[in-house]
């Protein structure tokens, strides 16, 4: 049976008339008759037999009638040979389909299709109830119009600025859906791959289960979800309706569903998926009614609302035509609805979620992207499988890179995975490093022109995107990598094959690193020393002969030589005097080197920064043979948001050699969303007391009464060091009275202290304190209360370090003041002053 969805409405079709469309419809009515007749299998036959000699001979009278006036082309009486036994069709044997017949079977159908969204990035499989696991996006709608030219971008005839239209960012999923804030019934929804656009449609597709046949707020009696990359034939939206959504079962023709649509016009949305995704021989074709091109051009359903969804290279097509297109981007997640999506993901242990987002606050790359809905949703995975993500940052990246390739490649044998994937990884690496590398600036946008090869493949998978810009009064497209580390790993994968190809090239490149950007290169050596050995090697020899900040330069070896995993390379590293662990990555490495570093390390002060997940690779770090005879071991302990008890970091503790606890120092920091108990901490304290030389407490952003609570139980602890940080202390200083003796460190920065509670300040600190630290920064004194203050530290002998920034005094008379009063101390810094 023929039916619309094969037509092509820009033909003008004439009407069948004459003698053989007599002919026609008297055979179907002896077709039914005798049908009725007879009954039964029997009677069916019967009239089928009749129907097919009457289209026999409907189309012997057409050529005959054809030859003698020469009036139409043969397509032509194709085509009105199809309407017209269509049109017989539908008024003799029409179903009884009816519009909320269409509006049932829609319903019915995203109940089937729009109730789970994909759990994992290429398993179709592996789904999840939309209702518990979706997190709203962060939505930002451009203002037409209204634009600017502060941004600019380093292409290598030089910097241009593009001119960017202003946006509002969107509240909510409503708001798109809200006419006063769109304005527009037609919306382009663009973000780069895995940014969430897909998931949002099918949350809208699933709000129409609920709300009935009145679904979002009632503006809509229709809403027809359409994947765009399962047209591979037409592109014909009314085929897709038939395809996608109703039931292979329907009663409801093309023909009726085509006359619904039109009756209800206005009535109707359009959520069209993925028009990157569409092959451009489909896009293009000239088959159908509804094509996707006339609807958003504008050329078909011009009153029908249409959201449709697309990568930013596919934009100018959609906004080619003559429709206004509000334009909405999505950014992924906020960084709060991030970490909420990690909670959800990871439900079975509340404190699994809590690491990963503790541990994606010491990477600020991962950080970044994970606001990428299908970069969070792989780090879970990896998490929760593993309890960790892989040691090296390297493997990471290759499965981000994976993953990325095979949404679009779900039917690759892993062989064909790899080898296609780094075929267009291998067109694009060169343009990556070049733009890292380049002399004058650092580049990170490009024009199309730059890549030789394999940019059309790699805006498919998702590997780069590109985007049109104004620029004056002409335009731009220029293409971007989706993230900096993304294009530092595609050039580390370019850069890596060079000692084989070209060494002197490799040299070369190398070279261009230097004193002034090896920092800026983390990365980008990381990478390479993560998939090459040879290079890792070339590269530790190359920081070796550099000369610049000591401590930087040795914490990016330690690095380096961790991604390498090559142990012997332990001896191309500078023995540090001091190293600074701030991440868990430089406490991996730390822990990496001292177990295959020769000879233990002398002399040297660590600095660490460590949370409950990391006490397993400080433990390894105090046990290492390598740790025997050291100046200073500094831990900051940072309590989580969750629950935690403080034995297991004493129980850490345990493992310290006796004669070695004079030189370990511990600082416990409850920052403004940490949890802890008052009692609990308190008791820790008593018992670490005894276990090691330095014993300190920090309290960031709590309340006074927190802050003072606190104290008041540290009675009689031997604490060394006190910092309260940005807690209103103002009157509350005598109520820290009960500081220890035995304290040598004191911080009220911005505490909103005034000259009210100097008197305070001084009688905590008594004539002979042993104080060697004292930071007042961030308050507000007059010169008087500077000057008393500072004659009253004269009665602190071991004073040796003073911190005044900050105070509203004009620097100069701050100086001036301390150098009278405390002539021993020297001004190192504005408002710093150091014996």
């Amino acid at each position: 049976m023929a039916e619309f969805g094969s037509m092509n409405t820009t033909t003008n079709t004439p009407s069948a008339t004459g003698s053989g469309r007599y002919d026609l419809d008297v055979t179907y009515k002896i077709a039914g008759i005798v049908g009725g007749i007879v009954g039964g299998i029997g009677g069916f036959l019967v009239a089928l037999l009749a129907l097919c000699f009457g289209i026999y001979k409907y189309i012997e009278k057409r050529h005959s009638q054809h030859e003698e006036s020469g009036q139409h082309s043969q397509h032509e009486e194709n085509i009105e040979m199809i309407q017209s036994i269509t049109d017989t069709e539908i008024t003799g044997l029409q179903g009884s389909g009816t519009f909320e017949d269409l509006q049932q079977e829609i319903i019915d159908s995203y109940k089937e299709t729009a109730t789970t969204i994909p759990a994992h990035p290429t398993l179709q499989s592996r789904n999840v109830g939309i209702d518990q696991f979706f997190i709203p996006l962060h939505l930002k709608k451009n203002i037409p119009g209204k634009t600017t030219s502060e941004r600019s971008v380093t292409l290598p005839e030089g910097k241009i600025f593009l001119d960017e239209e202003q946006n509002v960012i969107l509240k909510s999923l409503d708001d798109l859906f809200d006419q006063e804030i769109v304005k527009e019934i037609k919306i382009l929804l663009f973000g780069g791959a895995g940014t969430g656009k897909s998931t949002l449609l099918v949350k809208v597709a699933n709000s129409c289960i609920t709300l009935g046949s009145k679904p979002l707020h009632g503006r809509f009696e229709l809403v027809l979800w359409i994947k765009l990359r399962h047209m591979q034939q037409s592109s014909c939206v009314l085929d897709a309706i038939f395809d996608q959504i109703l039931a292979r079962n329907t009663k409801l023709t093309k023909h009726k569903v085509k006359g619904f649509i039109d009756d209800h016009e206005s009535r109707i949305a359009f959520l069209l998926d993925g028009v990157d995704e569409i092959p451009s021989h489909v896009l293009q074709s000239e088959e159908g009614v509804y094509r996707v091109q006339d609807i958003l051009h504008n050329r078909v359903l011009t009153q029908s609302f249409v959201l449709v969804t697309t990568r930013p290279h596919k934009m100018s097509y959609v906004l080619g035509g003559t429709a206004n297109f509000a334009q909405v981007e999505t950014l992924g997640f906020t960084p709060q609805d991030r970490d909420q999506y990690i909670r959800l993901n990871l439900p079975d242990d509340a404190n699994m979620g809590e690491a990963l987002i503790s541990y994606l606050k010491d990477n600020a790359n991962l950080q970044q992207m994970a606001v990428v809905p299908i970069i969070s949703q792989m780090l879970c995975l990896v998490w929760k499988n593993q309890k960790s993500l892989p040691e090296r940052i390297t493997e990471l990246y290759t499965e981000f890179a994976v993953a990325l390739f095979k949404r679009r490649n779900k039917d690759m044998s892993d062989e064909q995975v790899m080898s296609n994937m780094m075929s267009i990884i291998d067109g694009l690496g060169p343009v990556a490093l070049q733009g890292l590398l380049d002399s004058r600036w650092e580049r990170l946008m490009f024009k199309e022109s730059e890549f030789q090869s394999c940019l059309d493949n790699g805006l498919a998978v998702g590997f780069v995107q590109s985007e049109k810009f104004q620029c004056g009064p002409g335009e731009r497209v220029l293409v971007t990598f989706p993230h900096k580390s993304i294009q530092e790993y595609f050039a580390a994968c370019h850069l890596v094959k060079l000692p084989d190809d070209d060494e002197n090239n490799f040299h070369c490149q190398l070279e261009q690193i230097g004193e002034c950007n090896i920092l800026a290169m983390e990365y980008l050596l990381r990478f390479c020393c993560g998939r090459s050995r040879q290079a890792a090697g070339l590269i530790l020899d190359h920081i070796q002969e550099m000369q610049g900040d000591e401590m930087e330069l040795q914490r990016l070896a330690l690095l380096l030589l961790f991604e390498s995993g090559s142990e012997e390379f332990s001896t191309k590293l500078v023995r540090p005097t001091r190293v600074d662990c701030h991440r868990n990555e430089d406490l991996k490495s730390l822990s990496y080197y001292l177990q295959h570093v020769t000879l233990p390390l002398e002399g040297t002060i660590f600095y660490m920064d460590v949370r409950k997940q990391e006490l397993t690779l400080l433990r390894e770090i105090y046990l290492s043979d390598s740790m025997e005879s050291n100046e200073l071991i500094l831990v900051h302990y940072f309590l989580s948001e969750q629950e935690e008890e403080l034995s297991l970091l004493v129980e850490t503790l345990g493992v310290v050699d006796e004669q070695d606890r004079a030189q370990l120092g511990i600082v416990v920091c409850i920052e403004a969303k940490s949890w802890f108990d008052i009692g609990r901490v308190s008791h820790s304290f008593f018992c670490m007391q005894d276990q090691i030389g330095i014993l300190g407490l920090g309290m960031i952003q709590r309340s006074p009464d927190e802050v003072v609570n606190q104290v008041k139980a540290l009675e009689g602890c031997r604490l060394s060091y006190l910092s309260l940080c940005d807690t209103n202390l103002h009157g509350r200083v005598r109520d820290v009275r009960h500081i220890s003796s035995s304290l040598r460190a004191l911080l009220f920065s911005e505490c909103r202290l005034v000259d009210d509670d100097m008197k305070d300040l001084g009688s905590i600190l008594p004539t002979g304190h042993a104080l060697e630290y004292l930071n007042l920064d961030d308050n507000a004194f007059s010169l008087c209360a500077v000057t008393a203050l500072t004659r009253h530290l004269q009665g602190l002998p071991k004073l040796r370090h003073f911190k005044l920034r900050n105070i509203g005094l004009d620097a100069e008379l701050v100086r001036q003041v301390v150098s009278e009063n405390l002539p021993h101390l020297e001004e190192t810094e504005e408002g710093e002053f150091k014996a």
